[in-house]
């Protein structure tokens, strides 16, 4: 008898899973709620799909258990997933240290998993909704699906979390970890944009320039992070914006209030700043105060600040 695995959910990690059971012998079900698997895929990387990066290390992460991460990287680290999807077929491109199929190509990706699923014979049951899990007394698990019932002696939850509900992660997984007996931290966005108060924004919308950003609560700097920021309609996106956000969902979440201070001169101190300005001052005193600020900072970000 072979073993019954189920996996719930069919994005890259189920996929990747139902492969990985299926290469050791087991007889795979994926139960995937879309019409069709692997429909996030087609996202990342901007359509690319960024397969994984060389740098893996511990400060490359932010979490709340901060030996958390690398314990899950070193279990299938950079070398294991290179070889898995070379041996897929996929020729790897190396792009400053981040790895993309040579195709560009988010697609190439998804195609040479579902071949892969197809050799394998594996099960995959389509635009499948669960009714129910329970956990049988001699072991394994029945699955009520409208399609069925599913009965797997071992079950993989891969549901995803709920950051995109268009590609199928709406969080339904939460309910099913539950129903297993599993505690569930509180799920909060993180490396989201920052929707800020003021009506400032739409005057600067559109702007992208160098900043470092300190996000606060209650004064209390909680992180910060430097590179390229974006200013929006509604508010501030970018880089060291994703990077920090989550610590803002959860001081949100608490009730705090939560500001993002904004340096436009990261590289030089506030003294450093200042005397910039007084010698400009002094070489181009002349000059209107709209145009103080032409060739420092863009000409929109410019003028709210001096209109401040």
């Amino acid at each position: 008898m072979k073993k019954r695995v189920g996996i719930i959910g069919g994005g890259a990690s189920g996929l990747v899973a139902a492969i990985g059971a299926a290469r050791n012998g087991a007889e795979v079900t994926v139960i995937e709620h879309m019409d069709r698997v692997g429909k996030k895929i087609l996202s990342t990387g901007n359509g690319r799909c960024n397969l994984t990066n060389y740098k893996m290390e511990e400060d490359c992460y932010r979490c709340g258990r901060k030996d958390f991460p690398m314990q899950v990287i070193r279990g299938f680290d950079v070398k294991e997933t290179l070889d898995l999807f070379m041996g897929l077929g996929i020729v790897p491109k190396d792009r400053n240290g981040y790895v993309y199929p040579n195709s560009d190509q988010a697609a190439s990706v998804l195609d040479v998993l579902r071949t892969e699923l197809e050799r394998l014979k594996v099960r995959i049951l389509l635009s499948c909704q669960i009714e129910k899990i329970e956990k049988k007394k001699n072991g394994g698990f029945l699955v009520h699906t409208d399609q069925g019932k599913v009965e797997t002696d071992a079950l993989i939850l891969a549901a995803g979390s709920k950051a995109a509900p268009s590609t199928g992660s709406d969080g339904s997984g939460y309910e099913y970890a539950r129903q297993l007996g599993h505690s569930v931290i509180k799920p909060l966005p993180a490396l989201v944009q920052l929707r800020c108060q003021g009506n400032l924004y739409k005057q600067m919308a559109g702007i992208r320039t160098e900043a470092e950003v300190r996000l606060q609560a209650d004064g209390i700097t909680l992180a910060s992070d430097r590179g390229e920021l974006q200013i929006t309609d509604y508010g501030l996106s970018g880089i060291p914006i994703f990077q920090v956000s989550r610590y803002a969902a959860r001081a949100l979440d608490e009730g705090r209030q939560v500001s993002a201070l904004l340096d436009f001169f990261p590289s030089k101190s506030m003294e450093d700043t200042r005397n910039m300005l007084k010698q400009r001052k002094a070489a181009l005193g002349y000059r209107p105060s709209g145009e103080f600020l032409n060739g420092v900072l863009n000409k929109k970000l410019a003028a709210v600040l001096l209109k401040q």
